[in-house]
């Protein structure tokens, strides 16, 4: 008898396909400007890190040596610091009528981050299939899929340090505005939209 739900694999897919749709549209929503939420910023972070732990450890047990941990660690490390750079000058800020604080910028980041997300799920439907959520090695990547696999978790991880300097940016500017560090206008309409 078989079973009459749908299968983990597809359940999966479906869930890593809404977080590729929430992340274009908070992409949108970014290029458009959204008000600041210090948790709503803190939750983003969090799902993009599991996200991309999640599909390192995929990578490991289809036979990626844990060694490229390191490297992308350091990866990591390195695009935290290059977005965290790069977004002081892309992220503006605005307070509407109502007081609330307002901000946009750093588009280009969320694009990386997508392009990673995107290009690794693609691998793993193309070259592994059903059984690439099982965390059972069955069968080894090897060749193409192997160094797609590691090429792709470079790109994830690489998009997720951005993600994460660009948060820590966005959050360090709301406390400086918040202590009157820095000041904000109150109207977006003079500010320029920049990735």
């Amino acid at each position: 008898m078989s079973n009459p739900g749908p299968s983990p694999f597809y359940i999966f897919v479906l869930i890593i396909l809404l977080i590729a749709l929430r992340v274009v549209r908070r992409t949108y929503a970014n290029y458009r400007g959204t008000r600041f939420s210090l948790a709503r910023t803190i939750i983003f972070a969090a799902v993009y890190v599991a996200v991309g732990i999640l599909f390192s450890l995929l990578s490991f047990v289809g036979g990626v040596s844990p060694l490229l941990a390191i490297p992308q660690a350091a990866l990591a490390g390195v695009a935290v610091y290059l977005s965290y750079r790069y977004t002081d000058r892309r992220i503006t800020f605005w307070r509407v009528a109502s007081g609330s604080l307002y901000f946009r910028g750093g588009i280009l980041i969320y694009l990386v981050y997508l392009a990673g997300l995107l290009a690794r799920l693609t691998i793993d439907v193309a070259f592994i299939g059903p059984s690439m959520f099982s965390f059972a090695s069955s069968s080894p990547l090897s060749g193409t899929a192997l160094y797609g696999s590691m090429a792709t978790d470079l790109l994830l991880i690489f998009g997720v340090g951005l993600l994460i300097g660009r948060n820590i940016r966005v959050v360090r500017r709301y406390r400086m505005i918040q202590r009157g560090e820095e000041s904000v206008p109150e109207s977006d309409s003079a500010l320029p939209k920049s990735l």
